[in-house]
């Protein structure tokens, strides 16, 4: 895997924040001469602090279901690398993605094309992958911000905006007026964009710099939701009437993530999809760390939140999943020198009898102080030397409910013991 090994040794911002991403022409110079800007795809850009992920997972897998061959680009990944690049709901074969990269770097040796960056080189080879494997519509996760964005090379006709947060204020701040000039950076001239929820003042903004856009805004909907076994039915009220369906997801979040996700298809594609069609469609969508539930000995969540509005939502949807009576143990691991603290306070669980914590790069030390902050009663257990299977570290934590949460890393290190799902349910 020569391709993947040379994409390894490139400076990466995701590892090293101090990273100086390339020029946008840069980018786009190197998709050029690769091909992948020549293809005549047809592109959703998606763009937010929290549940960008989502959104473009469902809007693929939705739009796969209806027939057409499609494209996604997502980051990070939890287990593989090919994760990223996904093609129908399945991952490229590393060998697929592998040449893509060989030929990269062939030309950058070249000097045919610029020195990339890994996130960058990994677009770029993507974008090559979608268009030599015949994608005819690719869907698109903005990596950090959306303006200076490598995946801003695309001329996508419908642009997401999913919500603005405080995370990576340092890089897009210092206020969240910067963070909102970032991800409308993504909107280019003509392309419709759907946008969720903002603070007034922000969608104030965004109002006037959408103006000659066609924009749809969430809040102009309304929503009801019936949690069940297996996910939640979903009864959409707007301007153009009402439908329900039901989706494999959990939480409130996660039903505004599909809601965006449908009203992008249907942006896209210019009609608008009967209940029955969305639910089809999104059936057997598969999230893996998005509130993943594992059931057996122990039940199991599995959550990828790192800042803390998505804390916020993940304690949310805990309560309302599984109640506030079952005990509960957290595998907690956080990067890139986030604050646990205000992470495990934005959590919000009443009450947490046991942490397993894992080094992802805050250390075990600032962790533990977090934790008998916040739970003073709880039993902390240091695991970032452990060497004893996933199953016996869980048990060892002695909750009905084990959460795991803050980081990919620390979501990874479970989910990845097993063969890494796809989006689509199988069973």
């Amino acid at each position: 895997m020569l391709g993947i090994e040379w994409l390894e040794s490139l400076a990466n911002f995701e590892a090293d924040r101090s990273v100086v991403p390339s020029s946008l022409e840069s980018v786009r110079s190197a998709a050029s001469v690769l091909g992948g800007t020549e293809s005549g795809l047809r592109f959703i850009h998606v763009a937010g602090t929290n549940g960008k992920g989502s959104v473009a997972a469902a809007a693929a897998v939705l739009l796969g279901d209806m027939g057409f061959r499609v494209g996604l680009f997502r980051s990070p990944h939890l287990c593989r690398l090919e994760e990223r690049v996904m093609i129908d709901a399945v991952p490229v074969a590393a060998e697929r993605l592998d040449q893509e990269l060989c030929q990269l770097a062939a030309m950058t040796e070249q000097k045919l094309v610029p020195q990339l960056t890994h996130f960058e080189a990994l677009f770029v080879a993507a974008l090559s992958v979608f268009s030599l494997e015949g994608c005819e519509i690719a869907v698109v996760e903005v990596g950090m911000g959306g303006r200076d964005d490598a995946t801003n090379i695309i001329d996508a006709e419908v642009a997401v905006i999913t919500s603005i947060g405080h995370d990576h204020l340092p890089q897009l701040g210092p206020e969240l007026t910067d963070v909102l000039d970032h991800k409308l950076g993504i909107v280019h001239d003509g392309a419709t964009v759907c946008i969720g929820a903002l603070l007034p003042e922000l969608r104030s903004i965004a109002m006037q710099r959408l103006a000659l856009n066609p924009t749809i805004w969430i809040e102009d909907l309304a929503i009801e939701r019936f949690p069940g076994v297996g996910g939640q039915e979903i009864v959409e009220h707007s301007p153009l009437g009402d439908r329900s369906f039901f989706v494999p997801l959990f939480g409130l979040a996660a039903a505004w993530n599909v809601v965006l996700a449908v009203l992008a298809v249907e942006a896209l594609l210019g009609q608008r999809l009967s209940s029955e069609r969305i639910e089809s469609g999104l059936a057997r969508l598969h999230l893996p760390g998005c509130f993943e539930v594992l059931r057996g000995e122990h039940i199991l969540v599995v959550d990828t939140a790192h800042n803390p509005e998505a804390a916020a939502s993940l304690g949310l949807t805990l309560v309302e999943t599984f109640g506030s009576e079952n005990s509960v143990g957290v595998v907690f691991g956080m990067s890139h020198d986030r604050d646990p603290s205000e992470f495990l306070r934005s959590l919000a669980i009443v009450d947490v009898e046991a942490f397993g914590l894992l080094d992802c790069g805050v250390s075990v030390p600032v962790l533990w102080k977090a934790a008998t902050e916040v739970y003073p009663e709880a039993r902390i257990l240091d695991w970032s030397h452990e060497l004893r299977s996933v199953g016996e570290l869980i048990g060892s934590l002695g909750t009905e409910v084990v959460l795991i949460t803050g980081s990919h890393c620390a979501c990874g290190t479970v989910l990845c013991k097993d063969p890494p799902k796809l989006l689509l349910d199988e069973s």
